[in-house]
């Protein structure tokens, strides 16, 4: 655990209105199912809305709704095939959020 005077190389100061983006993006991150899309795309990339919905157990409107904020704020992209549409973890920076995340709950 960190003390007061323990000296960490990545200094965080934010600029004006990161704060406020931040927010948006923990917030995001809050949810649990939000949470099970990404760790499942990191997985298995180019899932379409009804495959992720039948691994993850969830309604395709709820998987829709989730990955609608998702690619919102950058973190999931999707490509369409005819009728399909395949959604892919577009931003590695989520992956690295998570891993980290993982490695503080786990006391690493």
């Amino acid at each position: 655990m960190a003390t007061e005077t323990a000296q960490h190389p990545n200094k965080v100061k934010f600029r004006k209105n990161e704060l406020t983006d931040l927010v948006t993006i923990f917030k995001a991150l809050g949810d649990e199912s939000r949470l099970q899309i990404i760790a499942l795309l990191t997985r298995e990339p180019n899932l379409c809305v009804s495959d992720i919905g039948h691994k993850l157990d969830m309604s395709i409107s709820r998987v829709s709704h989730h990955l609608k904020l998702l690619e919102h704020l950058g973190f999931v992209a999707h490509r369409q095939e005819g009728k399909q549409v395949y959604h892919r973890i577009e931003d590695d920076c989520i992956i690295d959020i998570m891993a980290r995340a993982q490695e503080h709950v786990r006391g690493k």
